[in-house]
C-alpha cells in the first residue's frame, strides 16, 4: 500500500502526475469520518469495494465533491443552495436529483448523494483527479463503521491500495458520522419543497430544516450593543418589507448580557423598531457560526478572526462593507456623540439596502 501524510498540494500534485490512481482503491480521512473509495470513472473498483463490503446494492455510495463549484449550477435545486453554501466544506451529505450521467452507477433513481469534505488534502487529492471520489464507510456490511485507524490497518490494510492519511494530530479526532438529508421537491411532494433526514450525524437536523426554511444573517461587531444590533434590526425590518425568506440574528466578539446602547436604540425607535428595547448583547459561539447562512463583520479584524477560528466557515464570513463591494471597516460610534451614531447608522443603512437588491436579484456569490 502506497502511503501519503499529511502532503503539501506540490507532493500531491507530483504523486497524482505519476500515481493516477486510476483503479486504486483508496483509504481517506473525510475531516471525520474514515472511508474507502475510488475514481468516479473506475466501475470495476466500485464493484471490488461492494465485494469487499460484502453489499450487492449500490446503496450507500457518496460522491465526494472538491466544492460546489464543480457542479453544473442549473441543475442544483434553488432551495439547497443556502444548505451547500453554509455547510460545505463540512460534514452534510446531500441527497437530490442531478441529472448526470457520469453519476449513474451510484444513482438511486436519479438522486445521488454528495459532499464536501472538510479535509483540505482531501479536497486538493479530488481536485487533481479531476472527477469525484466515490466513498463509503470502511467496514463489512451490517457491521459498525470502523473508525480507529489502528484498527483498520490491523484488520482491513488489504483493503486498500492507497492511504491519504491526515495529520497526526487529526489522526487521534474521534469519528463523527455525516447527517444525510434528502431533498424532495414540490412536484414530488405534491406540495411544498422538504427536506427529509435519512441519518443524523454531528449536524443536527433541526438546524439544518431551520436554515432550509430560513437562512440566518448573522451580524458582528464588538460588543453586540451598538452597530450589530442595529444592522440587525434594520435588516429585519427590510426583510420584512422585501418578503424574503431570511431571519436575522447579532453577536459580538465580548462577553454578553448588556443592554444596546442608548443613541443605537433611539435611531432605531425613529425607524418604527420598537423590538430593539428587547436586545441583550451576547458573545459569538460555535453554534452562531455554525447556524449562520452569511456572517457579516463590522471590521476586517473581526472578520480575520473569526474566520482564523473557523477556517471551514471562511468562505461565509465577510465585513459588511466587502460583501456589497465597499472597502474598509464600518468605525465603532461608542462613546462618541449622536452625530456620529447617526453617521454609522446611515453608512450601516445603506449596505443593507444594497445587500437586500442582492437577494431579491439572486445576485450574491460565496
Amino acid at each position: 500500500m502506497l502511503i501519503l501524510k499529511d502532503p503539501g498540494l506540490r507532493k500531491l500534485e507530483k504523486f497524482i502526475a505519476s500515481n493516477p490512481l486510476e483503479n486504486a482503491t483508496i483509504l481517506h480521512w473525510t475531516g471525520s469520518m474514515w472511508g474507502i473509495g475510488c475514481r468516479l470513472s473506475s466501475p470495476e473498483t466500485i464493484a471490488h469495494i461492494k465485494e469487499l463490503k460484502q453489499r450487492p446494492d449500490k446503496d450507500g455510495f457518496i460522491a465526494l465533491i472538491p466544492d460546489i463549484s464543480v457542479l453544473e449550477q442549473d441543475k442544483i435545486p434553488t432551495a439547497l443552495l443556502p444548505l451547500m453554501h453554509q455547510y460545505w466544506p463540512g460534514n452534510l451529505t446531500l441527497v437530490f436529483n442531478y441529472e448526470d450521467s457520469t453519476l449513474a452507477q451510484i444513482a438511486k433513481g436519479n438522486k445521488v448523494a454528495l459532499r464536501v469534505p472538510s479535509d483540505p488534502a482531501l479536497r486538493a487529492l479530488i481536485y487533481l483527479m479531476g472527477e469525484p471520489l466515490i466513498s463509503t464507510s470502511v467496514n463489512v456490511s451490517g457491521m459498525m463503521a470502523e473508525n480507529n485507524y489502528e484498527r483498520i490497518m490491523r484488520n482491513y490494510a488489504s483493503w486498500f491500495d492507497f492511504a491519504l492519511l491526515p495529520s497526526s494530530r487529526e489522526l487521534k479526532r474521534p469519528s463523527e458520522p455525516s447527517t444525510i438529508v434528502e431533498y424532495i421537491s414540490s412536484a414530488e411532494s405534491g406540495s411544498n419543497d422538504k427536506i427529509k433526514c435519512l441519518r443524523e450525524g454531528s449536524i443536527p437536523f433541526y438546524e439544518i430544516k431551520q436554515v432550509f426554511q430560513l437562512p440566518v444573517v448573522m451580524f458582528v461587531c464588538t460588543a453586540n450593543i451598538c452597530r450589530s444590533p442595529m444592522a440587525e434590526n434594520l435588516f429585519r425590518k427590510m426583510i420584512r418589507e422585501n418578503n424574503l425568506a431570511l431571519a436575522t440574528d447579532s453577536c459580538g466578539l465580548r462577553s454578553g448580557g448588556q443592554m444596546i446602547s442608548l443613541n443605537a436604540l433611539q435611531l432605531l425607535l425613529e425607524k418604527g423598531i420598537i423590538d430593539a428595547q428587547q436586545h441583550i448583547s451576547k458573545q459569538f459561539t460555535p453554534q452562531l457560526i455554525s447556524s449562520s447562512w452569511l456572517i457579516l463583520t463590522m471590521e476586517e479584524g473581526q472578520r480575520d478572526l473569526l474566520r482564523n477560528i473557523y477556517p471551514n466557515n471562511a468562505r461565509r464570513i465577510w465585513t459588511l462593507n466587502e460583501f456589497v463591494g465597499e472597502q474598509g471597516d464600518i468605525d465603532d460610534p461608542f462613546g462618541s456623540n449622536p452625530e456620529s451614531y447617526k453617521k454609522t447608522f446611515e453608512i450601516i443603512e445603506d449596505r443593507l439596502q444594497r445587500l437586500t437588491e442582492k437577494l431579491k436579484n439572486n445576485e450574491l456569490r460565496m
